[in-house]
């Protein structure tokens, strides 16, 4: 299915691929030129792409952790697209359905997915940035910090707090909705879903590029940074976008408008590690 866009570049979608048992993603790649080619009894737009493979994008979407789906990127497709990126937005499935392990594992097999087959689509398998907005955030960076990602060129973790769920829970006094339904009561189970258990424990991360919202003022900002410096303590490079004058929505929702501070941002970060 060829989608126009605004920008001067069409992106080509390859929508409902499933990746496991009962979940899918949405491939979104700049289109090229070429001629459709056959894919086994299945007719489907892939294209000899002239110039090299792109660089690719895995999206984890937000919904603290219970809803959400992989529909809800945004402007990122004509935006990512018209940059010259491959999109892969992802599906993983909610708790109560799974845990947080679940998620992580659900994320980690739609890496190895696209590892394994985006050169079909135009995408580069050796240049892959994971990026997530929300609760999405928080599983890229567990997905990093418990090294089951693979290779990667770069994680962008877009506004979440739950980096530490011991010093969220002292910052705020309770987890409250959504981490409460997410994370239990158990503190045990608070440490064995937060980031900073495993960067503790190893070193080799990719580069990070943290952004965070003004919602919540000063908690969301210490715990980013807190997260950003244990990494920079490991060895990893890291940067932080503080993003004051957004809120939790905006930073993600304006994503793609053009001068927007964020957008700037991850393109930078984006062009430095896929380069």
């Amino acid at each position: 299915m060829t989608l126009s866009t605004g920008l001067a570049r069409a992106a080509e979608l390859h929508e409902g691929i499933a990746y496991r048992a009962g979940l899918k993603l949405d491939i979104h790649a700049p289109e090229r030129g070429g001629r459709p080619v056959q894919a086994g009894v299945v007719r489907m737009n892939l294209f000899s792409f002239a110039g090299g493979r792109a660089p690719v994008v895995i999206y984890a979407h937000g919904g603290g952790w219970v809803k959400g789906d992989r529909k809800k990127i945004y402007s990122m497709s004509q935006w990512l697209t018209g940059r010259g990126y491959v999109l892969v937005s992802i599906d993983y499935r909610k708790v109560p359905a799974t845990t947080i392990d679940g998620q992580v594992n659900d994320l980690s097999a739609a890496i190895a997915w696209v590892r394994s087959n985006i050169g079909r689509y135009g995408g580069d398998p050796s240049r892959i940035v994971l990026m997530g907005h929300s609760a999405g955030a928080h599983l890229v960076a567990m997905a990093s910090a418990r090294n089951v990602a693979g290779p990667v060129r770069g994680i962008i973790p877009n506004d979440v707090q739950a980096y530490d769920m011991v010093a969220y829970a002292g910052m705020r006094g309770s987890l409250g909705y959504p981490y409460i339904n997410a994370f239990g009561s158990n503190p045990r189970d608070w440490v064995r879903w937060s980031p900073v258990t495993y960067a503790r424990q190893r070193s080799g991360f990719p580069p990070h590029l943290f952004l965070h919202s003004g919602s919540n003022g000063e908690r969301r900002r210490a715990l980013t940074n807190g997260y950003a410096n244990l990494l920079r303590s490991r060895g990893a490079r890291v940067a932080v976008f503080d993003g004051g004058r957004y809120t939790h929505g905006s930073i993600a929702r304006k994503l793609g408008q053009p001068g927007d501070p964020a957008t700037v941002a991850i393109e930078r970060f984006l062009a430095q590690v896929t380069r």
